[in-house]
């Protein structure tokens, strides 16, 4: 046997581990040993946090800002660059 590689990750359904990094190993048949974490050391997986983060903006009426408002923020600072 080789030599384990511990890594973190996230119990995504009853077949599925999202690992939080890449494996330095080429596709092989593995032994996975499941041990969960306590809430404090639970980390989210990206996309519900980007969920939770989107759900807290609307539900306090946070309205991105429009593409050409944007870029009018862009011009405004490259304008005040000079020369």
């Amino acid at each position: 046997m080789g030599k384990p590689e511990i890594v973190t990750g996230t119990l995504i359904n009853d077949r599925t581990v999202a690992l939080d990094k890449p494996l330095p190993l080429r596709p092989m048949k593995v032994r996975v040993a499941i041990e969960p974490l306590d809430e404090k050391q639970l980390r989210l997986y990206r996309p519900e946090v980007i969920s939770k983060i989107h759900a807290a903006q609307a539900a306090r009426g946070y309205r991105p800002p429009s593409r050409e408002e944007v870029d009018r923020r862009i011009q405004s600072e490259r304008d005040s660059w000079g020369d």
